[in-house]
């Protein structure tokens, strides 16, 4: 019994820090100070955020000092209302708040009825007093603004932001299928960058300089990238944090629609391509759309991301595979100023080795795994021991992404 109610409360510990810390990154703040025209703190005030797009609130009383916090607020547009008896409510619009930062909203409250209001349309940018970290931020509109490529990925932006190396696709498609970008930030390795998405930490165990998955473009609200004095909830990052929302549904409908389409179509052939020859075949389609609306409005809502890239183009590689001589045992060609020395000859502490006589390794001294894995190997197509081998063909990746939320 003891041990049940131990696995529970651990479990509610667990389950709470988690929370927490996903809304540490995932929501930001609203913080403020009230006070009257005298400069006078004023408490007891009620001040009621209500988010735009849902019509959801959420309420708070100033403390003794006239100050008042609301944190965890979903991303979006607020419209603040300050209400005490005695003064005139003021209303306050269109108060941006975004994920993993600090909005501040001070307010002057005058004597009047409460009949009488004051309506204030936005804030002047102020400057980011709450918080010491340095970092950037890229909304939607700039994302399906500017132009992203390669790919229309978010990641190829981060080049304009200050200390990041310009992001490049290293790794191959099979060993990075999402094409997530590598990059360095104020000169630090490109593993000790930390990407979270909707809280959740995205990272390739295999290639750490990476992400596991790349969000579709149109799906993305805001991505928010804190690069120096980092606060507590910011960890595993020593380069960047990076924090991408995924858009969520609101009361009115919404939805978008894109295609980029280059291929042969479009394409001039390649200069140095004889006459009598057709353009090598290079298409590469992506595509996709997004809806989101509400479920039960003012409570619940729906929003779902479609992608598809189709990248259909002729490749070619050149690389180096043994030779016949090679899968014999034969290997004087390849080691003339490197003698291959028996592992079986000389003693521990490597001193006394003896080479197989001309680069000569019996056949019975082959393992088997190496006898079972030479013949998977093609065979040359050129001469020597290096670039020996040349392969084209036809190159397909064909990736759908889906986003529900």
């Amino acid at each position: 019994m003891k041990n049940t109610m131990f696995r529970v409360i651990a479990a509610a510990i667990l389950v709470a820090a988690v929370d927490t810390a996903h809304g540490q990154v995932l929501y930001g703040s609203l913080v403020g100070n009230v006070s009257d025209t005298s400069a006078a703190a004023v408490s007891g005030v009620e001040v009621q955020a209500t988010n735009v797009s849902t019509n959801q609130s959420r309420t708070v009383l100033t403390n003794g000092e006239g100050g008042y916090n609301l944190p965890n607020l979903a991303a979006g547009a607020y419209t603040l209302t300050f209400m005490k008896a005695g003064f005139r409510p003021v209303r306050k619009t269109e108060l941006l708040v975004s994920i993993n930062t600090i909005t501040r909203s001070d307010v002057q409250l005058e004597v009047g009825a409460v009949t009488e209001s004051v309506t204030v349309s936005t804030d002047s940018a102020a400057l980011q007093t709450d918080r010491a970290e340095v970092r950037a931020e890229i909304t939607s509109k700039t994302l399906v603004n500017v132009p992203v490529a390669p790919g229309r990925n978010c990641q190829g932006l981060f080049g304009l932001l200050p200390g990041f190396t310009p992001p490049n696709q290293s790794a191959s498609v099979p060993g990075n299928p999402s094409r997530a970008m590598g990059f360095s930030v104020n000169g630090t390795n490109g593993q000790s960058n930390n990407t979270r998405i909707d809280g959740a930490s995205s990272t390739n165990v295999w290639r750490p300089s990476f992400v596991a998955y790349v969000p579709a473009l149109e799906s993305i609200e805001t991505v928010n990238v804190v690069t120096n004095s980092f606060d507590a909830e910011q960890g595993l990052a020593g380069g960047a944090a990076i924090s991408v929302q995924i858009k969520s549904g609101t009361n009115a409908l919404h939805g978008s629609a894109f295609e980029y389409y280059n291929g042969n179509a479009t394409k001039a052939k390649p200069f140095f391509l004889p006459v009598t020859e057709r353009k090598p075949k290079d298409v590469y389609n992506q595509f996709g759309a997004t809806v989101g609306g509400p479920i039960i409005k003012d409570k619940l809502f729906y929003f779902t991301s479609y992608e598809g890239t189709f990248n259909h183009r002729f490749a070619s590689a050149l690389g180096s595979v043994p030779t016949p001589a090679m899968r014999a045992g034969d290997l004087s060609g390849a080691a003339s100023d490197r003698p291959i020395y028996d592992p079986f000859s000389g003693s521990t502490d490597g001193s006394g080795r003896t080479s197989f006589p001309g680069g000569l390794i019996p056949h019975s001294r082959m393992p088997d795994a190496v006898r079972k894995i030479l013949p998977l190997w093609p065979t040359p197509t050129g001469p020597g021991t290096q670039n020996n081998y040349y392969a084209a063909g036809r190159f397909t990746l064909d990736r759908q992404r889906l986003t529900p939320r």
